[in-house]
């Protein structure tokens, strides 16, 4: 799978990356995959699983999926 981690939440991945290219032996919650990242999922505002927005809670993906994930927008 792709994944691509946008807004401030690149500066909880090594290195404050924003993409990342993971293989999946198995179709898996997308929790599940944020949770090992330690992604907080409180702090995911917006998902786009193949170009569709989705639910965290229901997304489940496959290994060549393409999963955006973004934080809410703020600033000052």
């Amino acid at each position: 799978m792709q994944l691509h981690i946008g807004g401030y939440l690149s500066f909880y991945m090594p290195g404050k990356q924003t993409r990342f290219d993971l293989g999946l032996e198995k179709p898996t919650p997308l929790k599940e995959i944020l949770q090992c990242l330690d992604v907080p999922l409180g702090e995911v505002q917006l998902v786009i699983h193949n170009q569709s927005i989705v639910n965290l809670q229901d997304a489940v993906i496959r290994d060549q999926d393409m999963v955006k994930i973004y934080s809410s927008v703020d600033g000052g």
